[in-house]
């Protein structure tokens, strides 16, 4: 560690970045204009609430025409140039406005600054299905063996944020970006539906049938029949479509020379659309709101507070807690989505550390927890005894008998209940690295990160939709100060492919037509078992981000 003298001042103190700047760089706008900070308060209020209104209106119409996707989960692994390129750590590094989005406190520190951001984004994903073991007997549902790789590989995903102090020791601003979502689209393939469910003596019963689509969305395949009407008989072509956009105005305020603390009001947006999953439409609560219904929106609210502290000499601390954020119902998506078609945010909390071993040299570490599974949409799991013994097995009788058996009534067992099929997912932690090292007018970076996998191996056959297994991503970057007021980014991340292999649980089973016929006990006969079909999930992705930063003298 250097020695604490008077010439490594600003080493001692981990947030005044801007504070350490050669004069090239635009020194502290607060410190720097102190003395007339007061005066202009009037005109700086009224300039802020003018071009903050244009930029957010401006900003929030680009993002929300865009797809968007991401890489933790489904949610982005960084939301500024300088983020992406350190691994998405940055809790406890002030290096520009969009610090914001993952922790306000630092708003404080950044002077009056607008920073736009624009990343290409590139997702690979694909799913393989595999032949079921040699021991195997009936199937409810079985995709065909092969490899599927998703269309749409190339997204891109805005971003800004403004920050303007009102006086020495507070600040306010706004910040527009995507927070994540997911996509996938995939073409082709078929589903068979009830393998070896036939009534052997009269053929009166016949399950059997192969559909077009991943999910059997579509029509039956030449030749097959379609008794029980499994197919979806529309668009085949399974997928989903969510992107999310946060509008977060924000507060900071310094509490003596070194600490800060923050808040960011969350309003939050999100569109979702779902095609090629009408099969499933009889197992759901609300038939009609399940697939094929266009796009959906969504809109609610929360909230971010923060803090940053440069107590101890040389180390920075840092962290921030974002509520769970309330949104809205997908009306059109009631009968998919458990607990009738919500989708919250889920909360997720952070804590950051910087070590400033020289002026120009910093380490930063940050630990991010993201709590998906309180998210019933995305946590529920598939248990696929009780979904098959008390939501399928009785939908299919009603519909095959005319109503004299079976039951068609909502069922807390089928899609769209508050105890329905979700995702599965799991909370994931990820811990991120970033070094940077200044030097003249450059900044260089480099960063890595590892997050716990959120997709369990027994909920792979949904996830087909959203495979996001992602665990590690490697990142790089540069930065360029061109002149006092304004300055350049470059960011690029590698996440490398990752595979899950679990089982399709519905893909066999002992249960016969007999046993479904006269009221057989099948209650365990539908779990995962070692002759069930197994599906491979991967991706892999990159990202180039481009910023642009101007400094307000």
């Amino acid at each position: 560690m250097v020695p604490i003298t008077a010439n490594t001042t600003a080493l001692l103190d981990p947030l005044a970045t801007l504070r350490q700047r050669d004069s090239i760089r635009m020194p502290f706008s607060c410190e720097r204009k102190e003395n007339s900070t007061r005066r202009g308060m009037t005109a700086s209020r009224a300039r802020f609430l003018s071009d903050s209104l244009t930029w957010l209106l401006a900003g929030a119409l680009w993002i929300a025409s865009l797809p968007a996707s991401a890489t933790n989960g489904y949610f982005a692994h960084g939301y500024s140039a300088s983020q992406n390129a350190l691994g998405g750590a940055g809790t406890a590094l002030t290096e520009d406005a969009l610090i914001v989005t993952i922790n306000p406190a630092g708003s404080a520190w950044v002077g009056r600054r607008l920073d736009v951001i624009f990343s290409v984004f590139s997702p690979i994903r694909d799913y393989t299905a595999g032949p079921v073991g040699e021991g195997a007997q009936n199937s409810i549902l079985r995709i065909s063996e092969g490899k599927v790789v998703s269309d749409n590989e190339m997204f891109y995903i805005p971003g800004f944020a403004y920050a303007l102090p009102i006086d020495d020791v507070s600040s306010w601003g706004i910040a527009v970006y995507g927070n994540g979502g997911m996509n996938t689209e995939y073409h082709g393939n078929t589903a068979h539906f009830g393998e070896g469910f036939a009534d052997p003596t009269t053929l009166l019963i016949n399950l059997e049938t192969e559909c077009h689509g991943t999910f059997g969305g579509g029509s039956p395949v030449d030749g097959a029949s379609d008794t029980a009407g499994f197919c979806g008989n529309d668009d085949p072509t399974a997928s989903v479509n969510l992107i999310q956009l946060f509008i977060a105005p924000h507060y900071a305020r310094k509490i003596g020379d070194r600490s800060s603390i923050g808040i960011a009001p969350i309003i939050a947006g999100q569109r979702f659309r779902a095609d090629g999953l009408m099969a499933f439409s009889k197992f759901s609560n609300k038939p009609d709101k399940v697939s094929d219904n266009g796009f959906d929106l969504s809109y609610g609210y929360g909230a971010r507070i923060g803090f940053l502290t440069g107590l101890i000499p040389g180390v920075g601390l840092g962290g921030s807690y974002q509520s769970r954020i309330r949104m809205t119902p997908f009306k059109k998506y009631a009968g998919l989505f458990a607990d009738d078609g919500g989708f919250d945010i889920p909360s997720s909390w952070n804590l950051g550390l910087s070590l400033h071993f020289t002026p120009d040299l910093r380490l930063v570490y940050d630990y991010q927890r993201t709590n998906y599974s309180e998210i019933k949409s995305v946590g529920n799991r598939f248990d696929t005894n009780d979904f098959i013994n008390n939501c399928a097995i009785p939908r299919l009788f009603f519909g095959l008998t005319g109503g004299l058996m079976g039951s068609d009534d909502p069922n807390p067992s089928c899609l769209g209940s508050k105890t329905g099929p979700g995702f599965g997912w799991q909370d994931v932690v990820t811990h991120k690295f970033g070094l940077q090292y200044r030097f003249a007018a450059f900044k260089f970076r480099i960063g890595y990160s590892k997050a716990d996998q959120p997709i369990p191996d027994t909920e792979v056959l949904f996830n087909i939709l959203a495979p996001g297994v992602i665990e590690e991503h490697y990142t790089l970057g540069i930065e360029y100060q061109y002149s006092r007021t304004t300055g350049f980014s470059l960011a690029a991340m590698y996440a490398k492919s990752n595979p899950i292999v679990g089982k399709n649980p519905l893909s066999n089973t002992d249960a016969t037509m007999a046993d479904l016929l006269i009221g057989g006990n099948t209650s365990t006969l539908f779990g995962i078992d070692e002759n069930d079909q197994d599906i491979h999930l991967d991706m892999h992705q990159w990202q180039i981000t481009l910023g642009y930063t101007y400094r307000f003298e």
